[in-house]
């Protein structure tokens, strides 16, 4: 996902549905729109993720620009809604927006537009049935993260920083945790603000790895830099491609490992599938109407990459991947 930075555990592995395979470089009449989130190629996040799905396609079917258009927003909602509108009315049959950003715009223009179809990357707020959410098991990535924490732990206190909406996470990152240290504690701090205190307070108890679902930011990854020190070294477990700060230098010096979403499969496979006449409607949640698909380390959507420092965990991570693949486990 990141140039090598990660070593990547698992190969990603392709969808689900079946169709009269169209050859490659066979002459396609479809036009697909790539909506990008702030910044666009080069964010090193998200977007560059999201881009690599693009150019496997392309690559595929010998798509060109006049197949496939990239547009970036910059970040408005305004924008966001009349970029999308524009490609609705520029007649594209599918456009895929890429990020949770674009959750409130798809939820007026997807419903406003019922004969063009949709697809919303890494959310599963918006519900349609023209419209494909494409989202990423946190239970499953809670998980991966519990082991590696539990590997790695000297202290056999580990944190859980995230927002409140994480909470019903806790008990699957537990069970991962206590899989390998059954004796360690998860000291969980829920925050909608700033987290940088309740970062502080994991480690002060005791803490000595966290495993952060922050994403708008770097404050719990400086703050686990900042308090790690040689004598009670802190490290940090983090989420990739959605902390596109995990390769800052603080986050070197801390980081053992990051859950990873295979965006570019998730980009990918709904392309594919529109080029072959499919959209990808599995029910999400059907009291809300919200259809697409859930990635999971089993279909090889999801997986546990680690850096140097969590090198010597690989054998207990790639156990538990195989736990999760064999579906010996369910998780709470």
């Amino acid at each position: 996902m990141r140039g090598g930075k990660f070593a990547a555990l698992l190969a990603s592995t392709s969808l689900i549905f079946s169709a009269q395979a169209i050859p490659a470089h066979a002459a396609i009449s479809i036009k697909i729109a790539i909506a990008y989130d702030i910044g666009g190629r080069g964010d090193h996040g998200i977007n560059d993720s999201a881009a690599k799905g693009v150019d496997a396609i392309k690559k595929k079917y010998g798509l060109t620009a006049l197949s496939v258009r990239e547009m970036v927003t910059n970040g408005t909602e305004s924008d966001r809604e009349s970029r999308l509108q524009f490609l609705v009315d520029a007649k594209y049959n599918l456009i895929v927006a890429i990020g949770p950003g674009y959750a409130k715009a798809l939820g007026v223009v997807a419903i406003a537009n019922p004969n063009t179809q949709f697809a919303l990357i890494n959310d599963a707020s918006v519900g349609n049935l023209n419209l494909s959410d494409m989202v990423f098991s946190n239970s499953d990535g809670a998980y991966l993260a519990g082991v590696l924490a539990g590997a790695a732990t000297k202290s056999k206190k580990v944190g859980f920083i995230a927002p409140t909406l994480f909470a019903p996470y806790v008990a699957a990152f537990q069970l991962g945790l206590k899989s390998v240290q059954p004796k360690a504690v998860v000291i969980s701090q829920l925050v909608d603000l700033d987290p940088t205190n309740a970062t502080k307070s994991a480690i002060t108890a005791g803490a000595d790895i966290v495993f952060s679902e922050w994403s708008t930011g770097p404050e719990v990854q400086d703050t686990v830099a900042k308090l790690s020190t040689a004598k009670h070294p802190v490290y940090l477990i983090g989420v990739n491609p959605d902390q596109y700060f995990l390769l800052d230098k603080a986050g070197q010096k801390v980081l053992i490992g990051a859950v990873s979403k295979h965006i570019d499969v998730a980009v990918r496979d709904v392309m594919n599938s529109a080029i072959q006449g499919e959209s990808i409607v599995d029910v999400l949640n059907g009291t809300e109407g919200i259809f697409g698909h859930m990635y999971t380390v089993k279909d090889g959507g999801e997986s546990m990459a680690l850096t140097t420092l969590g090198a010597r965990y690989s054998v207990k991570v790639a156990a538990a991947v195989a736990t999760l693949k064999s579906g010996k486990i369910k998780l709470p």
